[in-house]
């Protein structure tokens, strides 16, 4: 298949793959970064079907199980040089595969082994040269041998200069922070508090009013009992907003911040009980298409999205300082992958203000879209193993695998959803006993791994007390193992 024909096949089929507004990548091929090649914007064999749960995040194609299968792309080098290739792909059964990519009659190759499970970020050997201008880059499985069936889910092919590998990589080194202290709090908590939640009763209040009546030292008494040692306190979610005068996103999209410094209020009132403060933020969601609009969220040209996201970061980064102490950023593989983000930049911004901030870019059950960041978000990870990735009495760093060198952390509903977004309803009761709760808590101690727990909260600022004690009751039980 020529060059041509492929374009043919990308222009059909890029807009139409999810009947909705999707960003549109130019594969141009990037010298001094990673170039990321989505799977699921390939032309490609038509049984191989796009994962796409919800939204415009961008996932994986399943039901490649032949050797004729292909996946294709014709990206343009600005000059010509060699690049080392990654394939992210799940065996969901059969024995080992061999990997395959060509490019201008050239052709690297990969075995991934049969005892390999879960996402992989599978490196193959040698380098693929690219010219300078428009090349054709191919991917193919097979069973090892030539032989045998499998059934795999394939995510992208990454190029990357082996020196530019090199050097991100000590670059991402350089920029870890130490997660001890995160391992002594022994567990977080989280509120998706939004501009989406409900109050226990009635309508909600505007954002900017639910701000201002924000109960601070309420929920900072309640986080005190739970014993948790640092809380997460989601900003933008569904719809960009900001409990702060954040400037930036002002310029962005006036009227989505506050007058009051809830964050500040907050950081203030936990750090008087010994509690840090993190900050959970969405690059957006497809809900809020002022913001798509005003973002540029959409545009092949990534420059306005992550300008306008390094300013608001960097800025809330500055504003807070030391008392801003992690973020934990959704979507990170999801998201901001498949747009090749500039990971070292948006790094950079992430910890501007106190270079020790943690950071995460959440992959949910995916490979990592990046080095540069400190721990893993661990989303829905319930078993403080992790499948026997993580190693009792190890450091609480994954030793291998596609987290590798990692803090562990898990992030779980404790109630009965992410958020309260259900008008006069209760806040259901808590999944697990107090028991069943102190088993859980003594495993992640001993996997030196961290738990984050999200529990719905209301409106006002408040969350369940039954959930409060159910924290207070475990610790009880598990006694000085807790302190």
């Amino acid at each position: 298949m020529s060059g041509k024909q492929m374009l043919a096949i990308l222009a059909v089929l890029l807009p139409s793959e999810t009947g909705r507004a999707a960003f549109v990548p130019d594969f141009r091929v990037h010298p001094e970064d990673y170039t990321v090649l989505m799977v699921c914007d390939a032309a490609r064999s038509p049984e191989l079907k796009a994962f796409q749960p919800a939204g415009h995040g961008k996932f994986f194609v399943s039901g490649w199980k032949r050797a004729d299968q292909f996946a294709a792309w014709v990206v343009t080098a600005p000059a010509g040089d060699d690049y080392a290739v990654n394939v992210l792909l799940r065996r969901r059964s059969g024995g080992a595969l061999k990997l395959e990519v060509a490019a201008g009659g050239q052709q690297v190759s990969g075995l991934l082994p049969e005892t390999a499970g879960g996402w992989r970020r599978q490196g193959l050997d040698g380098t693929l040269r690219l010219s300078k201008g428009p090349s054709t880059i191919e991917l193919r499985l097979q069973g090892a041998g030539g032989q045998g069936e499998f059934d795999a889910e394939v995510l992208s092919v990454e190029l990357v200069r082996r020196g530019v590998r090199e050097r991100l990589h000590a670059a991402a080194m350089e920029m870890r922070s130490d997660t001890r202290d995160l391992q002594k709090a022994k567990y977080g908590l989280m509120f998706h508090w939004t501009s989406t939640i409900y109050p226990r009763h009635g309508d909600r209040k505007p954002y900017a009013e639910a701000v201002r009546d924000f109960n601070v030292d309420g929920l900072a008494d309640q986080v005190k009992d739970s014993g948790a040692g640092f809380v997460v306190l989601t900003t933008s979610h569904a719809f960009q907003y900001f409990p702060a005068p954040i400037q930036s996103l002002e310029k962005v999209l006036p009227g989505r911040t506050s007058q009051r410094d809830l964050v500040a209020d907050l950081a203030d009132a936990l750090n008087k009980r010994g509690i840090k403060l993190w900050l959970y933020y969405h690059i957006g969601a497809m809900g809020d298409s002022e913001w798509m609009t005003a973002s540029g969220f959409f545009e092949t040209d990534t420059s306005r999205l992550f300008n306008n996201w390094c300013s608001i970061v960097s800025e809330v980064g500055n504003r807070y300082g030391k008392k801003l102490a992690g973020w934990w950023f959704d979507d990170g593989t999801t998201n901001y992958y498949y747009r090749s983000a500039p990971w070292e930049r948006l790094e950079k911004a992430a910890k501007a203000g106190n270079p020790d901030r943690l950071i995460g870019f959440n992959p949910w059950e995916l490979p990592l879209a990046t080095e540069f960041q400190d721990y893993f978000c661990g989303e829905g990870f319930g078993d403080p193993g992790v499948g026997g990735t993580l190693p009792v009495g190890g450091d609480g760093r994954f030793p291998d695998g596609p987290y590798q060198g990692l803090q562990a952390c898990a992030t779980l509903i404790v109630d009965g959803d992410w958020g309260h977004w259900k008008k006069d309803s209760e806040i259901g009761k808590p999944n697990k006993t107090a028991a069943d709760m102190a088993r859980y808590l003594n495993a992640f101690i001993s996997h030196k791994s961290v738990p984050i727990f999200d529990l719905e909260i209301y409106q006002d600022g408040t969350c369940s007390p039954a959930s409060i004690e159910l924290f207070k009751q475990a610790r009880e039980l598990l006694g000085p193992r807790i302190e």
